[in-house]
């Protein structure tokens, strides 16, 4: 009896070695997991910005090319130079419309500091009233305006007046505005010059005192040498007739 339980006992513990190394072992193999199978990988093309440039690897098959795909620009060559870029015809029309050119050029005579000497009439049958002054012009805007200060005697008050003179490209004419202490009215004019360059003619619209309406106005700017200029103004008489009211011989200081 005591034989056959040692043997008893003896199957047991075999049997249970067994079933322990197998469970044993089938958990281990559950921990580890299965390898996984190599797969192909086709490479990714760069972003959009370069797919000019991109080639795929040469094992890739024809199939992978994308349908779209564009030859590789050539290079630049080392002497190669970009093409002009050739600005706009707004832009053009502007730089020409603000350079001084050689109109502007011609009222070069009239910069500087002068003495003046002003003759004034009232009616083509009176004689002139004369007075003393000075002017004073200087280039403004990088040389796109004269602008003349002009001081002196009006009937023995004092006299102050300015002007803005210019040349226009746009109109192709020159340009002028003048105001003083003697009104608030504001003279416009637009004139040309001859063919010599040296003289400027004038017309412009200045409001009557007396009427109320516009009257207009002619002047007149002559060079006679670099010491020496005369500006004239003309205007309607009491019968309509044009006279001359003013007169200014502008001599060097």
């Amino acid at each position: 009896m005591k034989v056959r339980s040692v043997l008893v006992g003896a199957a047991f513990c075999t049997a249970t070695a067994l079933w322990s190394s197998s469970v044993y072992s089938q958990t281990k193999d559950e921990k580890k997991p299965a390898a996984a199978k190599p797969k192909l990988v086709k490479p990714i093309p760069p972003p959009k910005a370069t797919i000019d440039t991109w080639r795929p690897p040469e094992d890739n098959q024809a199939g992978d090319k994308p349908a779209d795909e564009k030859p590789a620009p050539a290079a630049d060559k080392p002497g190669d130079k970009p093409a002009a870029h050739e600005p706009d015809p707004q832009t053009v029309a502007w730089i020409s419309a603000a350079t001084p050119g050689a109109a502007h050029e011609k009222l070069k005579a009239t910069e500087g500091s002068w003495n003046t000497v002003t003759k004034q009439w009232h009616d083509p049958a009176s004689q002139p009233t004369e007075t003393k002054g000075t002017c004073e012009r200087k280039w403004i805007m990088d040389g796109r305006f004269l602008e003349e200060h002009y001081t002196g005697d009006f009937m023995g008050m004092p006299f102050h007046g300015m002007g803005i003179v210019g040349y226009d490209n746009v109109q192709k004419k020159y340009v002028t505005s003048w105001i003083d202490n003697m009104g608030t009215g504001i003279l416009l004019s637009t004139g040309t010059c001859d063919e010599s360059g040296k003289i400027f003619n004038y017309t412009g619209e200045l409001a009557d005192p007396m009427t109320g309406k516009m009257q207009k106005m002619r002047s007149v700017m002559k060079i006679v040498d670099d010491k020496t200029h005369v500006f004239e103004i003309y205007g309607p008489g009491e019968e309509g007739k044009e006279f001359k009211m003013l007169e200014i011989t502008h001599t060097k200081k």
